[in-house]
């Protein structure tokens, strides 16, 4: 069971689209911008080639990604789309939010939409976030919408965040 579209309180989150390239090509050089040292913004290409892949799960019947609207305003990218993880099904939370919109709340809103709307469809699995260990913002996104971080990678490329089902 696929939720294309979900509203909470605030945002509009519908299933992405190729028409949303622009966006989150301009969301993906507004974040790279940011980085210390600021890295050069990615080829449409390569953006193309993600949101394609965002598109694809779609269009197989699954669950994936969402398009996160504030207002009309494209404010990120986030939600549930399954992977399999140390071989396990579960569902990749993942959540951007273009800098405009930092500090509203939005990766949580969409991050408690996203995880309910995966255990509706697949209740048995869990939710995982990897992001880098240095990103302090995702890992307390995940950890206010009830991850855990997992003992390290071996090889520390990762840090781990895991929401068992039922916990």
């Amino acid at each position: 069971m696929a939720f294309p579209e979900v509203s909470t309180s605030r945002l509009k989150l519908r299933r992405v689209r190729e028409s949303d390239l622009d966006a989150f090509a301009a969301l993906e050089a507004s974040l790279r911008a940011r980085e210390e040292p600021p890295r050069k913004p990615p080829e449409v290409l390569d953006c193309a080639r993600f949101l394609n892949a965002f598109v694809e799960v779609w269009d197989r019947g699954e669950h994936g990604y969402w398009t996160i609207l504030l207002g009309e305003r494209v404010a990120g990218f986030g939600g549930v789309q399954p992977k399999l993880w140390r071989d396990r099904r579960c569902w990749n939370l993942y959540y951007r939010v273009a800098p405009e919109f930092w500090g509203m709340g939005i990766a949580t809103e969409t991050a408690r939409a996203a995880i309910a709307a995966g255990a509706s469809a697949q209740p048995g699995w869990p939710v995982l976030v990897e992001t880098s260990p240095s990103n302090a913002s995702a890992i307390r996104v995940a950890e206010r919408v009830g991850l855990t971080r997992q003992p390290a990678c071996p090889d520390g490329e990762y840090a781990v965040l895991l929401l068992e089902p039922g916990a």
